[in-house]
């Protein structure tokens, strides 16, 4: 019996001993484990948006869009995706953005994804690729072409007016999941943007929390920028001609025969019709008038009241009063039409580019 008891207490302490280094080992191996998971609400994913414009393709004004290409770049670290660098013999993994997707939902990490707010078309991806180091640091960036709504359009001070666009990048998750911060050095404009008829400057960064896709508030990145208009091209092509046409009009009033004047200041009425055809043709169909349309509404409406009035002055001729007509053509000459314009012209200013 004493054999057989001694027996019994030896396998019982190798027992013992057993269990109790297995469970050190399991809390060991659990120590290791209890950091914080990043993507909850207590430990959310802080992601690094940088948004640069190469190219601007298009500015349609009368759909109010443009069309860009974009270079994307997102930056994040989640130990979760850590590897043995050793055992892989690298310090980097490079995936394509579905391979990582498929990845880190293997490893039960999240990848931060993110729509474009206000994109308008399919989203063109020419080149993407992410890296992956062993720390679990990632770095995705993606090239692409797309067309993107600029709902900030204000044309009443055309054509000096200055245009505000951007472009967003909001998160899927909401923001106790996943926040964006700015790449500042991974932002702006590109050198050569390959739009002539805008010069496009003063691009910012700016980050906000809006409503996602969830419903939830979720963090944005928007790379805002500003454009305004080459305008040696409206001097050369609108308001050089509309001054001539205003010197051909005042001119008239030289001229003895009121008939002739007639005549020509009709011929002038059709040309500010094609005018306006013209211009609106560039714009949507607004519900304000611009800078722009103001003028040339005032100068149809002169050159209209142009013709009224020497029809007026032939009246007075035909009937006997020739007099009456001549010292009514002197003070139009003198005061009448050029005081008219400098009223209108001095008025637009001040109401269309001086007052916010």
């Amino acid at each position: 019996m004493t054999v057989v008891r001694a027996i019994c207490i030896i396998v019982l302490a190798l027992c013992l001993i057993s269990f109790g280094g297995g469970q050190v080992s399991a809390q060991n191996g659990l120590e290791r484990g209890l950091g914080t998971l990043v993507g909850t609400p207590e430990n959310p994913l802080e992601v690094g948006i940088g948004i640069r414009i190469d190219q601007v393709t298009s500015v349609d004004q009368k759909a109010e869009n443009y069309g860009a290409v974009v270079v994307l770049r997102a930056e994040w670290t989640d130990p979760a995706l850590a590897f043995d660098r050793e055992a892989i013999g690298r310090d980097f993994q490079v995936f394509n953005p579905p391979a990582l997707a498929d990845h880190a939902r293997d490893l039960g990490a999240i990848v931060p994804a993110f729509v474009v707010h206000n994109q308008q078309s399919n989203k063109w991806i020419h080149e993407s690729a992410a890296s992956l180091r062993h720390d679990g640091e990632v770095v995705y960036v993606e090239k692409s072409s797309l067309t993107l709504q600029a709902p900030h359009f204000d044309f009443r001070k055309y054509p000096f007016d200055t245009q505000q666009f951007f472009f967003e990048v909001v998160s899927v998750f909401p923001s106790d999941y996943v926040t964006y911060y700015p790449l500042e050095e991974f932002s702006g404009l590109g050198d050569l943007l390959g739009e002539e008829e805008w010069i496009l400057d003063n691009a910012r960064v700016q980050h906000s929390t809006v409503i996602g896709l969830s419903g939830r508030d979720s963090d944005q990145i928007a790379l805002a920028f500003e454009g305004h208009r080459h305008l040696t091209y409206y001097v050369i092509r609108v308001f050089l001609p509309m001054l001539v046409l205003i010197t051909v009009g005042w001119a008239l009033f030289f001229l003895d025969e009121y008939r002739r004047r007639i005549e020509i200041a009709g011929g002038n009425l059709l040309v500010f019709v094609a005018f306006n055809w013209a211009i609106s043709a560039d714009l949507p169909k607004l519900g304000y008038l611009t800078f722009l349309d103001f003028v040339l509404q005032c100068m149809f409406l002169m050159t209209g009241a142009l013709i009224v009035f020497n029809v007026a002055l032939r009246k007075l001729k035909v009937s006997g009063r020739e007099d009456g007509a001549r010292m009514l053509d002197n003070y139009a000459i003198k005061w009448i039409y050029p005081l008219g314009y400098a009223a209108i012209v001095g008025y637009a200013v001040f109401a269309y580019l001086l007052v916010p």
